[in-house]
């Protein structure tokens, strides 16, 4: 059965690694679970907080904790231009362990009620010079959506947990917590990284770089 944008079911990567430099990725606590796992590092280094000026999320106001500073995202730290795991050979260093946002990415797929794919696009967070003659199926697709989503949704209803608490505490004239005692609410703290969280079934979009961009909703203004 045809459908708007299945010519990107040829979709290949080539390894550009543009998708690691430009775009900001929104993390889950599973994501960052993974990765503190995998490199040992603290939560408090491989995230960053942003506010609303600093990413495109304006359709996902759910995805933004109420801290000490403000509201804020939690997303893949950068450095020097790029992700911090981007390798100088413009790989990805923790690929078995990268975020959903990177397995999923470039694929923004619909889906009906009957589980058939609708439409398929590619997210244009930043050049990507893709080629058209790779293999994806609607399989994969489907199911490291389903991952992303349903991911996603727990670490939102952690946030919203966090968020009613955080209210309440300004109603008793208390301040907000910080990013700090909201990641040790998450179970992020140092003492985590030896408990990863398991990792999803790769989605079809196999990023030659492990590019962390995750869908439109991911990229930075």
């Amino acid at each position: 059965m045809k459908f708007p944008g299945e010519r990107f079911l040829r979709f290949r990567c080539t390894g550009c690694g543009n998708c690691c430099r430009e775009p900001l990725l929104p993390l889950t606590d599973g994501d960052v679970r993974r990765i503190m796992a995998r490199t040992g590092d603290r939560a408090t280094d491989l995230v960053r907080w942003v506010d609303r000026d600093g990413i495109e999320l304006d359709d996902e106001p759910e995805a933004f904790v109420e801290l000490r500073q403000g509201r804020r995202a939690m997303v893949l730290r950068h450095e020097r231009g790029a992700c911090r795991y981007l390798g100088p050979d413009s790989r990805c260093t923790i690929y078995e362990a990268r975020p959903l946002g990177c397995r999923v990415y470039p694929f923004d797929p619909t889906f009906g009620r009957d589980g058939k794919l609708r439409r398929l696009r590619v997210v244009q967070a930043t050049d990507c010079p893709y080629g058209l003659d790779g293999k994806n199926s609607v399989r994969d697709i489907r199911e490291g959506d389903d991952a992303y989503q349903a991911a996603h949704h727990r670490y939102n209803e952690r946030i919203a947990e966090w968020n009613r608490a955080q209210r309440a505490r300004k109603r008793a004239g208390r301040s907000a917590g910080t990013a700090r005692q909201f990641l040790k609410f998450l179970g992020l703290d140092e003492a985590s990284a030896a408990s990863p969280a398991p990792a999803p079934r790769p989605a079809a979009a196999r990023q030659g770089s492990g590019s962390p961009a995750g869908r439109a909703r991911a990229s930075s203004r």
